[in-house]
Formats: structure tokens, C-alpha cells, sequence
């Protein structure tokens, strides 16, 4: 299945086309072995000394989250990790718009025991530099020995690269829309080759009125434009939904979003495309229903309110601050959007037990995270109902 391509193609970030062609003859490690513990924790220094982190929050986020203390408190997970060992090669297709996304890929990888091949987006992202920067100075100096597991490139869009570096892998990794993962689908596997694809998802937030107003609601304005306008919503654990429960609902409502209004106008670059976007997306579904209708009055914050849920209702889902709004006194009616492609449900004022009760004796297709509102960003080794780590491993039984 191997297939030959010009190195010259591909720009190397990390690593190069020595290592790679030295990886399928490189051994995979142990999971969490110490000399990756140990390359995390000089990463995550590496990081926070760069005073270009400062600037963004997911940087320095992912700098904490791989602290050597942190991920020595993730393995105690792992009681039968004396059994595990990574599975050899990962190739990981990084997403185009979450720029730290690759990194929190690249780790539960190289924590699982495996050599990285990244593939990160062609667009520019600062965050990006910063961690790259980070990683060839720790491979210089600290741990040269973790040379061998990483390579991180770029390619413009290539059947054969995609091919060539697929034929290698014994795991592949792919961040992207459902057009992405078929796209890099048509690049065929060797048969023991695992894959895991993680496709478009949207997500919901359940918030009760009466709860809320006994809030601070500046603070929770800033916890819900965390989860939102800091990523335009492109994360799929941005919440596209707001429903409402409780007695005060239609107070709770214009507290909420007045709030939340005064934050985005301050805060938040609104670009021309979104306005029309956001436009065009409100058309379409219009022209689907008339169960909904326009309660917002400029483009910083849409809001469409929905009489009734219906299958393929967030199918006309779009970024930059638009929303669906949906009021209910019955939590049993959310079940119509817990569909495969429904991700994380977050919450503010409602008993999280009760949501979780709701999604196992449904037994909905999905839902793979309950958290609390401000917390839909916060990275995890599991994500879309996988055990990130345990996935990349193969358990070796004696």
C-alpha cells in the first residue's frame, strides 16, 4: 500500500522527512511513559515563558493542562496501564478552526504510547507558531530523545501526501466537517489500522430562569461568551441553543441577553460576512417552517425563537453569535435534538443527575458531555464519547 511522494511538497514544522521515513521502524512506547511526562512538563514551561502565550487564553490553557503534576493525576485513571502500549503511528488531520486543536490531538497520541504525524491547517494562526516554537526548543535541548515520535507538517490539498502518510499509520485521527472526513476517507488504511473521525456536532445550554436571576449576570455573561463568541462557535462544544426552563423566563431572558450584549459590542470583532451569513441561514430555514421567528434586533447577538423542535432543526445552524432560543417546562421534549450529531449539553441553574438521567433512560444516540456553562472549551482527554488515550493504546494481555 505504500506510495511514494516528493518530500519537497510537504513543509516540515516539526521534525523531518529522516524521521519520517524512520517511524515505521521506531518503537511505540508505554502509556504515559516517563520520557513523555517529562517532554510535557518542559513543554509546558517552554510555553508560559513565550510572552506571545499571554495573548490567548487557549495557549496558556493547553500550557497548564499539560503540567508534568496534571498529567500524573490523569494516569491514575489507569489502573491497567502496566498493560498498554501505543498502537505505533497516528496521523492526525488537525481541524482548520480551532487552532490549539492539533496540540490536544498530538497528546493524548504521544501519551498513549504513539509517533505523531500532524497535519495542521494551511491557515496562519498565531497559537500555532507558539507551540511549534515551543516544541523544537524542547526537542533541542530537554529531550532530544522524543525527536523520533513527532513530525508536524503542512501540505496543500493531496491525494497522494494523504495517501502516503495514511498507508503508515496504524491510527488516524480526523478533525473536520463531514465533508473533510470523507474526503480524507478516499486515502485507504492497512486492515488492522483504527480510525477515529470526530464530524460536525452542535450543542445545546439548559438554563433555568429562576436560578439565574439570583446570578451574577455579568459573570454569567462571561462564561457564556467563553463558550461562544471566543471561538465564533466554531467549536463543536459551542452551545447553538438556548432553552429556558422555570417561572421567569421572559425576565431571565432580557437580563441574559442584554448583558451578554453590552459584553460583545465591547469585546467581540463582528466581521461583514457573518451579518450575511447569519442572514442567508435565517432565510433557509424560514423557508423550510414558520415555527420560528426573529426576537433580536441587530447582528451582534440573532436570536430565533422556536415554537416547536423538529428533527434537522440545527441543521441551520450558523456562527458568530446565532442562536435558537426554546422555552419549555418539560426537559423530556430536548430528547428530539439529542441526535448523534447533538455533542455537549451545558447547564446553569439545572441538576446535572437529572440531564444525565434523561439521556441514559432514553438511551439517545447523543450527548457525550454534561457541564456546567463556561466549561464547554475546557480541554479533556475525552471527547465524542472516546477515551482519547485508552483509544490509541492496544492492551497487551499477560
Amino acid at each position: 500500500m505504500s506510495t511514494q511522494v516528493n518530500f519537497n511538497d510537504i513543509e516540515f514544522l516539526c521534525g523531518s522527512a529522516k524521521v519520517l521515513e524512520a517511524m515505521p521502524e521506531t518503537p511505540a512506547r508505554r502509556m504515559f511513559d516517563e520520557k513523555t511526562l517529562t517532554f510535557f512538563g518542559a513543554l509546558s514551561k517552554q510555553i508560559l515563558s513565550d510572552h506571545r502565550a499571554k495573548a490567548f487564553p487557549d495557549v496558556v490553557s493547553y500550557a497548564f493542562w499539560i503540567r508534568k503534576n496534571s498529567l500524573l493525576k490523569e494516569r491514575e485513571r489507569y489502573q491497567d496501564r502496566e498493560h498498554r502500549l501505543g498502537r505505533g503511528i497516528s496521523f492526525h488531520i488537525a481541524p482548520s478552526n480551532v487552532p490549539v486543536n492539533f496540540a490536544v490531538s498530538m497528546t493524548s497520541a504521544l501519551l498513549a504510547g504513539n509517533q505523531c504525524i500532524i497535519r495542521v491547517s494551511n491557515k496562519q494562526f498565531e497559537q500555532v507558531d507558539i507551540i511549534v516554537d515551543a516544541i523544537n526548543a524542547v526537542l533541542l535541548k530537554e529531550c532530544k530523545d522524543m525527536t523520533s515520535y513527532l513530525c508536524i507538517v503542512r501540505y496543500e490539498h493531496s491525494e497522494e501526501i494523504t495517501q502516503y502518510f495514511s498507508s503508515l499509520c496504524d491510527i488516524r485521527i480526523i478533525w473536520g466537517g463531514n465533508r473533510t472526513i470523507d474526503q480524507i476517507r478516499k486515502a485507504s488504511l492497512p486492515p488492522r489500522t483504527i480510525e477515529m473521525a470526530f464530524a460536525d456536532r452542535n450543542s445545546l445550554a439548559v438554563i433555568n430562569s429562576d436560578q439565574y436571576l439570583k446570578m451574577d449576570a455579568k459573570k454569567v455573561a462571561k462564561e457564556f461568551y467563553t463558550d461562544t463568541y471566543y471561538m465564533d462557535q466554531n467549536a463543536c462544544s459551542s452551545p447553538r441553543m438556548v432553552i429556558w426552563t422555570g417561572t421567569k423566563k421572559e425576565e431571565a431572558r432580557e437580563q441574559f441577553w442584554d448583558t451578554l450584549e453590552k459584553m460583545v459590542k465591547h469585546d467581540y470583532e463582528l466581521k461583514p460576512i457573518s451579518c450575511v451569513n447569519k442572514f442567508n441561514i435565517f432565510c433557509m430555514l424560514g423557508a423550510k417552517t414558520d415555527q420560528i421567528h426573529l426576537v433580536s434586533h441587530d447582528n451582534y447577538i440573532v436570536r430565533v425563537e422556536v415554537d416547536k423542535l423538529f428533527d434537522g432543526l440545527m441543521d441551520y445552524k450558523e456562527g458568530a453569535g446565532y442562536f435558537f432560543e426554546y422555552l419549555t417546562d418539560d426537559l423530556e421534549e430536548l430528547t428530539t435534538l439529542f441526535k448523534k450529531s447533538c455533542q455537549t449539553l451545558s447547564y446553569l441553574g439545572v441538576d446535572p443527575e437529572t440531564l444525565k438521567d434523561l439521556v441514559i433512560r432514553q438511551g439517545t444516540r447523543g450527548v457525550d458531555r454534561i457541564v456546567p456553562m463556561g466549561q464547554t472549551m475546557e480541554l479533556s482527554f475525552y471527547w465524542d464519547g472516546y477515551d482519547m488515550i485508552e483509544n490509541m493504546t492496544r492492551y497487551l494481555k499477560y
